[in-house]
């Protein structure tokens, strides 16, 4: 009897030690399944700022790494705006030194309107017969002095020692006064007799004394040119009239 005993008692120990080895198996099994599940569901709260953004239940290193990151952002914007500004501010000095120095070269060499008239002291007249139009010369005033002066309204003309002005052609009168500088001319147009013959008392004249008007028009100023004629002299009469000074020989020819 006693065999028989200590067979069953060694099977009895053998299947509590198997049962032993299987439980320990199984809590194995569950604690690494339980530790998979939590570490698969941490990221995905993670994933979830707004929760804690909207419940103010966000652990504190996550919300200081937004708020670092939004000291950063608001960190760059503000070193760009200045560096904008500071690049709008140099363009506006640079521009306000650019139209100052402008100004005040304008200024410098603007010494205020002109009020010199031009006579036969400051400005030679010459004399061009042309072939267009016909009967027509050419009255060119050039500034011979060192300042600007005006060539107001038109040339008073004179042939040889006669006492009457040639008629002066109202409709040539120009907008403005004919200002000039150094150098620069104005010109007139002179019809010397009427291409339809209307003229009366025509004679040859060898002599032309040109005076220049005063400012207010009513009469001479200074001494007048006395410019060489053709060869030969011009032929004029009563129907002879000269234009208002113009900016241009074409524009002194135009009638």
């Amino acid at each position: 009897m006693r065999p028989t005993v200590m067979r069953i008692t060694r099977s009895a120990t053998r299947v509590l030690a198997s049962a032993a080895v299987l439980t320990a198996a199984l809590s194995l099994t569950a604690c690494q399944n339980d530790t998979k599940d939590t570490g698969s569901q941490a990221p995905a709260a993670s994933t979830q700022p707004s929760a804690g953004g909207q419940d103010g239940a966000a652990g504190p290193g996550k919300d200081g790494g937004a708020k670092e990151s939004d000291t950063h952002a608001q960190g760059a914007r503000a070193t760009n705006a200045s560096a904008s500004g500071a690049s709008g501010t140099s363009g506006s000095k640079s521009t306000g030194r650019s139209g100052t120095q402008q100004h005040g070269s304008g200024g410098g060499a603007d010494s205020g309107p002109v009020t010199t008239a031009c006579t036969g002291a400051n400005v030679k007249v010459t004399v061009t017969k042309v072939d267009r139009p016909i009967n027509h010369l050419l009255l060119t005033a050039t500034n011979t002095g060192s300042k600007p002066c005006n060539a107001y309204s038109a040339p008073y003309l004179r042939w040889d020692e006669g006492q009457a002005a040639t008629t002066i052609l109202e409709e040539s009168k120009p907008q403005a006064v004919r200002t000039l500088k150094p150098g620069e001319s104005a010109y007139a147009g002179i019809m010397t007799e009427s291409a339809d013959g209307s003229g009366n008392s025509g004679y040859t004249a060898h002599k032309l004394a040109v005076f220049f008007a005063d400012r207010a028009g009513q009469g001479s100023t200074g001494p007048a040119a006395n410019p060489t004629l053709p060869k030969g002299g011009i032929y004029t009469d009563s129907s002879a009239w000269v234009t208002y000074w113009q900016t241009t020989a074409a524009d002194a020819l135009t009638w």
